[in-house]
Parts: C-alpha cells; sequence; structure tokens
C-alpha cells in the first residue's frame, strides 16, 4: 500500500504539476516585441528609407539652381592673354528656368506621396518583424513543452521500471516486458537530448530578431492564457481595409499615378527661362543690360508628350488593378485565418475539458492495478504515451491558434490583445 501510494503522489506530482521540474526565469513576449522594435536592423533599415524619403519632399518642390556664366569673345587666333583691350567683349550672364504652372507643385505632391509609401512599408516591416517574434516565440514554447513532458514521461517510467524490475525478480514478469520498459526508457532520453539541441537552434533564432548576442540564455515562454479574440468577419474586413500596409501602399500608388498622369499633361506646355546679360565689363565701367527670355517648345509631343500620358494612364490603371486584387487576397486570407482559429480553440476546449481529464483518469486507474498485481504494464505503457500525446496535441492547438492569431494581425495590419 505504501508503495502504490507513493507512485499515485508520483503520477500527480510529474503529470498535474510542471513547474516543478522549471525554475527558470520566465520570458515575457511584448519585452520581446518592444525590444525587436527598437533593435531590430531590418525595422531600422525601413526607418531610414522612410526619413530619406521625407527629406526629398522639399527637393521636389524647389527650382533647379541658376545657372552663372562668364563669356570672353573674340579671342585672338593663336593665344589665350586676357588683358584690358577685350574687356568690352566680356559678358556676364544669370539664368534662371521656370517650370509651367503646377509642375513643381506635382512633383512636391509626388514625392510627399512616395514617402508616405515609405511609411507604410516600415509599418509593414515592423509587423513582419512582430509576427516573426511571435512565431519564434510559440515555437520556443512548444519546444519547452516537448521537453516538460517527454522529462515527465521518463520520470514516471523510471518509477514503473523500477517496480518491474521488482516483479521481475520474482517471476511476475517476463524478461521480455522489461527489456521493453528499458528500451522506452532509451527512447525517450535520446528524444529529449534532441529537444534540447532543438532548443538551442529555437533561442538563436529568437535573438537574431531582437538583435541580441545569438548564443544568449532566453527565460521560460508561458502560454497558460489563450490570447482573447472575439471579432467578427465584417469588422476584421473593414480594419483590413484601414489599416494593411500594402493596402496603403497601393492606395497611395494609386494617389502617386494620378498625381504623375496631371504631371504628364502638363509636359505640353512649355517651361519658360529667364536671364539677365550684363555686357562689356570693365575695370570702373558697366555696359549695359540685356534681359533674355526663352521657353521650351514641345515639338515633338506627337511622339514623346502624347506617350508620356499613355504611359501614366497605364501606370494608374495598374496601381488600381493591383489594389483590387491585393484586397481580394487580404479578404481570402483574414477569412482563412479567423477560421483556423476558431478551429484551434474548438479543439483546445476539447483536450482540456474532455480529452486530457479522462487519460489522465485512466492512466491513475492502470497504475493503481499495475502496482497491486493485477493490471497489465503494457496497458499502463501505452495510456502514459497517449497521455504525452494528447497533451502535446493540446499544446500544438494552442500553438497553432497564436499563431494563426498573429499572422492575422500581420495580415489585417494591427495588434489584438496578446499574452503578456
Amino acid at each position: 500500500m505504501i508503495k502504490k501510494a507513493f507512485i499515485l503522489f508520483l503520477v500527480n506530482l510529474l503529470l498535474f504539476n510542471s513547474t516543478l521540474l522549471y525554475s527558470v526565469e520566465p520570458l515575457f513576449l511584448n519585452t520581446l516585441i518592444e525590444e525587436a522594435k527598437k533593435n531590430n536592423p531590418e525595422i531600422l533599415s525601413a526607418k531610414k528609407r522612410w526619413e530619406a524619403s521625407l527629406a526629398r519632399v522639399p527637393q521636389a518642390k524647389s527650382l533647379d539652381n541658376p545657372t552663372l556664366g562668364l563669356t570672353f569673345e573674340k579671342i585672338p587666333r593663336g593665344t589665350l592673354k586676357l588683358d584690358k583691350t577685350m574687356s568690352e567683349d566680356r559678358m556676364f550672364s544669370i539664368t534662371q528656368m521656370f517650370p509651367f504652372f503646377g509642375k513643381l507643385s506635382l512633383k512636391g505632391k509626388i514625392a510627399l506621396v512616395e514617402s508616405q509609401m515609405f511609411a507604410a512599408e516600415y509599418k509593414q516591416k515592423e509587423l513582419e518583424v512582430i509576427n516573426a517574434v511571435k512565431n519564434a516565440y510559440y515555437d520556443l514554447f512548444m519546444n519547452n513543452k516537448e521537453i516538460e513532458l517527454n522529462e515527465q514521461s521518463l520520470i514516471l517510467l523510471k518509477s514503473i521500471t523500477k517496480t518491474a524490475e521488482a516483479k521481475y525478480a520474482v517471476g511476475e514478469i517476463t524478461q521480455e516486458e522489461l527489456f521493453k520498459l528499458n528500451l522506452e526508457l532509451a527512447r525517450l532520453s535520446n528524444v529529449i537530448i534532441n529537444l534540447r539541441e532543438e532548443r538551442k537552434a529555437e533561442e538563436t533564432r529568437l535573438n537574431t530578431l531582437i538583435n541580441r548576442d545569438p548564443e544568449a540564455t532566453l527565460g521560460m515562454p508561458d502560454l497558460t492564457k489563450e490570447a482573447s479574440f472575439n471579432q467578427d468577419i465584417k469588422s476584421l474586413y473593414q480594419a483590413t481595409l484601414l489599416n494593411q500596409p500594402e493596402l496603403i501602399i497601393f492606395s497611395y500608388a494609386i494617389e502617386k499615378n494620378r498625381y504623375a498622369k496631371s504631371l504628364a499633361k502638363r509636359s505640353f506646355f512649355p517651361d519658360m527661362m529667364t536671364g539677365i546679360v550684363q555686357r562689356g565689363i570693365t575695370t570702373g565701367t558697366i555696359g549695359p543690360w540685356d534681359l533674355m527670355l526663352s521657353f521650351t517648345v514641345p515639338l515633338w509631343f506627337w511622339t514623346k508628350q502624347r506617350y508620356e500620358v499613355k504611359e501614366a494612364i497605364a501606370n494608374l490603371e495598374e496601381a488600381e488593378a493591383v489594389y483590387k486584387a491585393m484586397q481580394n487576397k487580404a479578404f481570402s486570407e483574414t477569412k482563412d485565418l479567423a477560421t483556423k482559429i476558431e478551429i484551434a480553440k474548438n479543439k483546445i476546449n476539447l483536450y482540456k475539458a474532455n480529452l486530457i481529464p479522462i487519460l489522465e483518469s485512466s492512466i491513475s486507474i492502470s497504475l493503481a492495478g499495475f502496482t497491486s498485481g493485477k493490471g497489465d504494464f503494457m496497458m499502463l505503457l501505452d495510456n502514459q504515451r497517449m497521455l504525452i500525446e494528447t497533451k502535446m496535441s493540446y499544446y500544438t492547438a494552442l500553438v497553432e491558434y497564436n499563431m494563426n492569431l498573429a499572422d492575422l494581425e500581420r495580415t489585417v495590419g494591427m495588434e489584438f490583445n496578446s499574452p503578456k
């Protein structure tokens, strides 16, 4: 009876209380996300591209630099000597090009819209990295749970093996049955070794995303509480239209091409260049001033400007078509991920409310029968394996739920309530 009570206590300790196996510091997802936002090189690079694009806006709206000129006329052949006798043939000029009304304004608007596109790309990169951090975090959590459950199984199996050895000594079980137990012990030990190696790779993956030392040791991820998600599909579609960076980028592309179309139409109109010319610069004497005014002539508009407009129209229509295609793709992905989240949620409830409690009860009964000499140890071993596999399936569903939620956040372009 003492042995039976001890083993039953061990089962409860190992199968229902995993916290005793680990005393590692907790690893918080929100902390990792904030660290990634500050330190991830891809996010920082996207931010700098956006800042550089902002600096191009005032440049696009500015006039070209004026042109200064100094001309010497009637230089005698065979000499480059410039003396006072040639002073009246010197000419100084300054000219400035003025684009047709509205051209500079449109160029400025195009540059501004381009900077807004870079801002959306910056947001998109941030969402992509956050998604990668979350998925790496959930994979690390799953790896830890696999190690934890297999270690629990190993400790329980060692206790069963000790009891089996005592039974074998008095002839209650065969050598073959004892051999199967030892074989299972060796298999579980090897599984745990491999899982620990995989954990190192998962830690490196997460460390590189937050720009830490790749070999830095991380704490213990936790998903004891599922992230809450209560969004109807229509509100998700609306949020996608408003927040998804890719859709925002292509909406700006449409706006940019509209401005480009207007700018192409203005290419039919001439630009103007004005200038002042001062002739006969001599020592102490300033000659007369000349005013210069010239225009660009779109003489070849039939083969140049006309096709510039056609190109701009085609680019605009392409941007509109791409936006619609991206919208359809986003809606499809949103619906698919929302469905996967509901399926995973149903799995979680099934495992928690039904399957795991039934198997835990079954293994307790099998163990009690085995220790009293009435049960079959193979049934005990099968129940133990089934319980571990079912708990693995539960944690897999939990990870799938959170990964699909993370993918939905990236698709919609906004975060919902996530686990801490």
